[in-house]
């Protein structure tokens, strides 16, 4: 009669057990720490390539296809053909560019091919266009071994025109 309560125990401990496993296996799925340096890499990569006014360089760092969505000042481009012609029309001169910083960068991760990215951009630009700055929220994916903006959703803040 005592055998029983043994096996009851053992199948209490088993069930723990393989819960515990799942948790652990669960646990091995969170994305790795090295997500954030090489998603940091391409944010560097596309401020360095504004920085010297090559807009095409900058969308290295977005999908090449149309699954890419940029969304700002009130409208949503699709794709990454349409998303390149905007950036090329509202920066047209190096005047309009200016040098662009990011700060206050958050990582959140989702998976292991998906995180999502949070920050503030400013664009120290001449006084005739004026200054300008804002918050981004980004939808990066891994493809290979590189981190690519899939989603975009930019919004200025200000605008600081001299008068």
């Amino acid at each position: 009669m005592t055998y029983l309560p043994v096996r009851g125990s053992l199948l209490i401990l088993a069930v723990a057990i393989v819960s515990a496993g799942a948790w652990l296996s669960a646990a091995q799925d969170v994305p790795e720490v090295d997500s954030e340096a090489a998603i940091r890499k391409t944010l560097d990569e596309q401020v360095a390539a504004w920085n010297r006014g090559d807009i095409r360089g900058f969308m290295d760092g977005y999908v090449r296809d149309d699954s890419l969505r940029f969304a700002s000042g009130g409208s949503v481009r699709r794709g990454w053909h349409e998303a390149f012609q905007r950036y090329q029309t509202a920066y047209a001169t190096r005047e309009k560019m200016g040098m662009l910083t990011f700060s206050e960068l958050e990582f959140f991760p989702i998976s292991d091919d998906y995180s999502e990215v949070f920050g503030k951009y400013h664009l120290a630009r001449d006084k005739s266009v004026g200054d300008a700055s804002g918050l981004f929220t980004l939808l990066m994916k891994r493809e290979g071994d590189r981190w690519l903006v899939l989603h975009d959703h930019t919004s200025a803040a200000y605008v600081d025109k001299a008068p």
